[in-house]
């Protein structure tokens, strides 16, 4: 699958972060750069490449499900195993909502107020029908 564009990213997460408060506006780009500079053209990243910072706003983005974390066992040596975590772009996620049209349907606004009798058009102050 291609690769996410930094137009692609900003506009999801202007759609998910900022729409619901967690993220100013002005936010959107230079964190769509930050993450997408940690992938580059991969489609992971190691968790332990990750500043504290920027580890919160990757769980964040987990939250919005934009991102999704993942772990795997290794041996090394004299047997013992250690734990790898690691980031992975959902990027149908991500074009999904990047690409979601906000606009509502002209037709269901004009089914609604179609629906809508006479009598409930008329206005009536208090105590004159």
């Amino acid at each position: 699958m291609a690769s996410i564009t930094e137009a692609e990213l900003t506009r999801a997460l202007e759609r998910t972060l900022v729409a619901r408060g967690k993220m100013a506006p002005g936010e959107a780009r230079p964190t769509a750069r930050m993450i997408l500079g940690y992938f580059g053209a991969d489609d992971s990243v190691l968790d332990n490449k990750l500043s504290s910072d920027d580890r919160d706003r990757f769980y964040a983005l987990e939250e919005e499900g934009l991102l999704t974390s993942e772990e795997e066992d290794a041996t090394v040596s004299r047997g013992k195993t250690w734990r790898i975590h690691y980031w992975l772009m959902k990027k149908d996620r991500i074009r999904g909502v990047g690409s979601a049209d906000d606009a509502p349907d002209p037709e269901d606004a004009g089914s609604v107020y179609g629906g809508i009798g006479e009598s409930d058009w008329r206005r009536t102050d208090a105590g004159h029908p």
